[in-house]
């Protein structure tokens, strides 16, 4: 189903499907400073959604799969911010799928972890600079779990500490892997461990890849500015950092050649609810309706 392009000025409205839980709550944070679109809560109901000019899916994994079909099905441009259906509808990573967005009605949000791991290592792989087989350290704040309370989320487990989770065949794996894979043309293997990290928000991710050819750092700082240069949220930064990319829809990258060890060393930093959850819904929502892209995003982030 091809997209229509909301008519200029006009002023569109978007339900959100989970409105009271992390992503769905930036999500409206979000919204209420967007100059073309007006978010509002509804049930998680198809005939409430579809009222709406578009749907946004803010839903628990699992819960979002048979809502979103039925709403494809009657034509109603939607976005998921779960993983229901990231391997099925248009992967929404902007950076790498804007035309394909912006044809599409039905957007699967990518998960946090990817986005940031995706955005760290495209230029490198798309260039085949490393060899196809990547290790990637990921740091996400205690949000990143959801509001559903569990122990391992609950205070006294998370504060003052840092510990890895799922090291083996966590379902973030499968997305950067396909994702690198489809820019590589070949095969690329991941190796990724995420950690929780005692903050509220914010997200950080270290890639290592060995070199496949002559590589330096002058080559790579280049390499950085020329693929994101028409990327209005992707910044090279000397150093990322979680609390500089909090509240904004930026990604912070940054990358480091070891020539005398033969390896590349790439970062990422975002808010794990806004670029990694809502603002990047929003900016999917942006190119589907025909607005700017940028429309209500902050690229900044907060200090302090």
């Amino acid at each position: 189903m091809q997209m229509v392009v909301a008519a200029p000025h006009a002023l569109a409205t978007a339900g959100i499907a989970g409105s009271t839980g992390y992503a769905g709550r930036e999500l409206q944070r979000l919204l209420a400073a967007h100059p073309r679109l007006r978010g509002t809560a509804c049930t998680a109901d198809t005939r409430a959604l579809a009222q709406c000019d578009l749907a946004f899916l803010a839903l628990p994994h699992g819960a979002s799969s048979e809502l979103g079909r039925e709403l494809a099905g009657a034509r109603v441009p939607v976005v998921d911010l779960s993983a229901d259906m990231r391997f099925e509808w248009t992967y929404g990573l902007p950076e790498l799928h804007r035309d394909a967005i912006a044809g599409s009605a039905a957007v699967a949000n990518p998960g946090c972890y990817a986005t940031a791991a995706i955005l760290a290592l495209a230029p490198l792989v798309s260039e085949g600079v490393i060899h196809p087989h990547v290790v990637v350290d990921g740091k996400s704040g205690v949000s990143g779990a959801g509001k559903r309370l569990t122990e391992s989320n609950s205070f006294c487990q998370a504060a003052e500490g840092i510990a890895p989770y799922a090291p083996v065949g966590h379902h973030h794996q499968a997305e950067i892997e396909s994702e690198l894979t489809a820019l590589h043309g070949a095969p690329v293997t991941v190796t990724f461990t995420p950690h929780l990290a005692p903050f509220t928000r914010g997200l950080l991710v270290t890639a290592y890849g060995r070199l496949a050819r002559a590589f330096d750092q002058q080559a790579a700082t280049a390499l950085y500015d020329d693929h994101y240069a028409d990327d209005p949220f992707v910044q090279q930064v000397e150093m990322p950092r979680t609390q500089t990319a909090r509240g904004g829809n930026g990604c912070q990258v940054a990358v480091w050649v070891d020539e005398p060890r033969q390896t590349v060393i790439a970062a990422a930093a975002i808010d794990n609810l806004v670029k990694g959850a809502a603002g990047q819904a929003v900016q999917n929502a942006n190119l589907m309706l025909g607005f700017d892209e940028t429309a209500g995003l902050p690229a900044e982030g907060l200090w302090l």
